[in-house]
């Protein structure tokens, strides 16, 4: 399977320089088998071609049609960057945490949040002009329609990450969910000004202002350690906000942090972090790449499967 890998340059180099990782890069334990060495590069290729993908997606994406539900182009990451370009900035990032939020189900793609947008059909879309004015609205809604959500519709269903999310009425419902993220955002007065007062409290650095708003995003329900990383890495793959993943943070995950003890040993999770950053940028590639090859790398460590991400 790895002969049939898409990026053949970026394989090769990626292998080349597995064999030249640094003493000081706790690296051997993981990398003891020429097959282990070449599954693992070959996930960094598919994980650096996820990102790219969502560089050109950010700079091809033109129509409309991707941010309007029903029309039958409807996809929240090319709609957010048409959003953006069109100089609806917080429409881009809200669609972006609803996309996150919900997540991609492998057979019912964007359905969910695409309902969700679109009011299930009812009139009117849930902007982030209609959303911010009162953050509990979304809630009282949701909790209105519920009922027949369960029993009409076509399938829609959270991601695979997202899978304990719900609908339902309460506190630990999407309505409260969304409500604490209208609450976060409406604390500066936009996304804007949110970005501002990142940069205000820590300087220009893409890396340092990835790193403050993942912290403060603590005030954002049911995202966690994943949620919170997977919707700034898109902010940045999708060049919606000028951030970048200052560390892999694996700090709380489950197969990441499981791929990094078989790579580089039974560390605490700090020296983890540090090899991962050590690693991501003797590859020349982000961080982000790194968490989700090791993710992958360890459910098949010594045998190439492809994952979809």
């Amino acid at each position: 399977m790895i002969n049939r890998i898409k990026d053949r340059d970026k394989f090769d180099r990626f292998v080349a320089l597995i064999e030249e990782i640094p003493s000081e890069i706790p690296a051997r334990l993981g990398f003891n088998s020429e097959n282990r060495k070449r599954v693992f590069a070959a996930q960094l290729v598919d994980s650096v071609r996820r990102i790219e993908y969502l560089n050109v997606h950010s700079a091809n994406s033109r129509s409309s049609n991707l941010h309007t539900p029903y029309s039958g182009s409807f996809e929240p990451f090319g709609g957010a960057s048409v959003m953006l370009r069109a100089g609806h900035e917080d429409d881009a990032y809200w669609l972006i945490y609803l996309a996150t939020h919900f997540g991609k189900h492998k057979v019912d793609g964007w359905n969910l949040t695409e309902d969700f947008y679109g009011r299930f059909n009812q009139g009117g879309v849930w902007d982030w002009a209609a959303a911010s004015q009162n953050p509990t609205a979304i809630a009282q809604w949701l909790g209105s329609i519920y009922p027949a959500l369960t029993r009409t519709g076509r399938s829609r269903r959270f991601g695979n990450h997202r899978k304990f999310e719900t609908l339902k009425p309460g506190p630990k419902g999407t309505g409260a969910a969304v409500a604490s993220y209208i609450n976060w955002v409406n604390e500066y007065g936009s996304h804007r000004a949110l970005i501002g007062e990142a940069q205000k409290q820590v300087g220009q650095n893409p890396e340092e202002v990835f790193s403050f708003l993942y912290k403060d995003l603590r005030k954002v329900s049911k995202l966690g350690r994943l949620g919170k990383f997977d919707f700034l890495c898109n902010l940045s793959n999708l060049l919606i906000a000028p951030i970048f993943p200052d560390k892999a943070y694996i700090a709380g995950s489950t197969g990441p942090l499981a791929g990094a003890k078989m790579l580089f040993g039974v560390l605490s999770v700090k020296a983890l972090e540090d090899a991962c950053a050590q690693l991501s940028h003797h590859f020349n590639v982000s961080p982000q790449a790194i968490e989700d090859t090791l993710c992958n790398w360890q459910k098949s460590p010594s045998k190439y499967i492809y994952f979809r991400g």
